[in-house]
């Protein structure tokens, strides 16, 4: 009896082993890691004048200063869309103006205004900062980094640190990239 459980189980575990192997190339040609992966969707050599355009397909903000609004409302969706302008191309990377965009946060809608960017060589990290065009004072920090490549899609986070109407806020958006 012990032998028929044991040869049974050693069948059935060489069966799963073999059924991902056979998976394992249909998973990895859809899903490529972080580390392979750049902002652009397909990575090219960008030439000053061409605009990079992030937009979020979802997003979540957290205060992260005192809240003098009666609600107590801590977290929340975020939403955003910020185009970048290449002003330089190097050998060392890139250097970007932020041009446009507009940022959601806690029920209200921020107009981007000016700022400045860097990004590596191989396109996959992007900092930068600027100040918001529809609130004074409004600023923020913002930084990028590829995320993942799906069935043909590459989705990138962006993060921003935003002070505004003497708050601030973490905001966390995936976001897509398109270059023109």
């Amino acid at each position: 009896m012990k032998t028929t459980k044991i040869a049974a189980i050693g069948a059935a575990s060489i069966f799963a082993v073999v059924a991902l192997l056979l998976a394992y190339p249909a998973m990895a040609a859809t899903v490529t890691s972080a580390t392979s992966t750049s902002i652009i969707p397909t990575p090219t050599a960008l030439s000053a004048g061409q605009t990079i355009t992030l937009t979020s397909t979802s997003g979540t903000w957290q205060l992260l200063s005192p809240s003098a609004t009666a609600t107590g409302v801590k977290t929340g969706t975020a939403s955003g869309t910020i185009t970048l302008t290449v002003t330089g191309a190097y050998v060392g990377g890139y250097s970007l103006s932020v041009t446009s965009g507009t940022l959601s946060i806690n029920g209200s809608s921020f107009a981007i205004g000016t700022g400045s960017a860097v990004m590596g060589p191989h396109q996959a990290h992007l900092v930068g900062q600027g100040t918001f065009a529809s609130a004074t004072p409004g600023s923020f920090l913002f930084a990028a980094g590829a995320h993942a490549n799906f069935q043909g899609q590459t989705y990138n986070t962006l993060r921003f640190d935003v002070k505004v109407n003497g708050e601030e806020y973490g905001v966390l958006l995936l976001v897509t990239a398109k270059v023109s």
